[in-house]
């Protein structure tokens, strides 16, 4: 994944009560997600996009990339080779993607494929144009539209600089190639549409709760803390049912319990993403509900636990209130 430290996509932080369940190894109010789009395929079925590479296949499946014995390009490259119908890409969106990333030069005579989310039947979610990403990703893809597959050839500046990847085989005088399917993306105050629930259980934090817009707590006087995390549905969503099988994208507000401060905001940042079945483990209310859904979750204190061989120590975490909303998935 091309991100400036690693391959692999770093895992958005969700709060510390919800990072054991739900984090993986894998940052205009009432608007909808972009939403998802098919390009158009290439006329020929074999794309010749920078000079020197040949892409075979269209959106969605898996390229097959062959690279010319010639010298790599010296300068940041770009081909769209398949034009999307969907929404424009912004910069601090969260773009779900699909791609495939290669070195221009093999290893060991063959192809040297460093990262492939193709390969693991699933596209992956970062935030674009804020250097979360390597910059040639941030420089080209903002401003594309969805449904897009796009060719890019990136030269060490623009990629992971003089020191390379080593443990990805990249050194740092490697061009990097990719090939990416712009799939979805989702704005930093992105939202979906729902009902609010009219009548609402005794016991909870007194909030703001219109569909659509950020939630507020504006009292805990009087609430209890759980024993264990315990959810309530605030809001009905109307969009496509949620499915334990995919990533949820999330909108965050956590509150501490005790003093009824707001202690962390995804709202106008960037939502989040983590696996449904492990988000679902712990906000059980939103099981057989729709996308726009939004449940409080009151959560437990956690005692602190010591560093062991495999972790950190983790201080100890207060009880706190959780709202969250499913704004997509993907």
């Amino acid at each position: 994944m091309p991100s400036r430290s690693r391959l692999l996509l770093a895992t958005l932080t969700l709060p510390l009560v919800l990072l054991a369940a739900c984090s993986s190894s894998d940052d205009s109010g009432s608007s909808a997600p972009s939403g998802s789009a098919s390009g158009s395929p290439a006329a020929s079925g074999a794309a010749s996009g920078v000079s020197g590479v040949t892409v075979k296949g269209g959106f969605g499946t898996k390229p097959d990339v062959s690279i010319a014995d010639q010298s790599a390009p010296g300068q940041l490259a770009e081909q769209v080779l398949s034009t999307g119908s969907g929404a424009t890409v912004g910069k601090g969106d969260t773009l779900v993607a699909n791609y495939s990333g290669q070195t221009w030069a093999g290893k060991d005579g063959k192809p040297n494929v460093f990262d492939s989310s193709f390969e693991r039947g699933k596209p992956a979610a970062f935030v674009i144009g804020t250097g979360a990403v390597i910059p040639g990703w941030d420089k080209t893809l903002v401003g594309k539209r969805l449904g897009s597959r796009v060719l890019l050839s990136i030269p060490p500046a623009d990629g992971y600089g003089s020191s390379g990847q080593p443990d990805a085989g990249i050194s740092g005088t490697d061009t990097l190639v990719f090939v990416v399917d712009l799939v979805a993306a989702f704005a930093p105050d992105a939202s979906a549409p729902g009902v609010a629930v009219s009548t609402l259980p005794a016991g909870l934090p007194k909030l703001t709760n219109v569909a659509g817009k950020p939630p507020t707590v504006l009292s805990t006087a009087g609430v209890k803390a759980p024993k264990k995390p315990a959810a309530t549905l605030l809001v009905n969503g109307t969009g496509a049912p949620i499915e334990g099988t995919k990533t949820l994208v999330l909108q965050v507000v956590q509150t501490d319990l005790a003093t009824g401060t707001k202690t962390e905001s995804t709202w106008g940042k960037a939502p989040q993403t983590a696996p449904a079945t492990n988000v679902l483990s712990v906000a059980s209310a939103l099981n057989g509900h729709k996308v726009g859904s939004r449940v409080l979750i009151l959560t437990p204190p956690i005692a602190a636990t010591p560093a062991s061989g495999s972790q950190q120590a983790q201080p100890a975490t207060p009880a706190g209130v959780l709202i969250v909303d499913v704004v997509g998935q993907f």
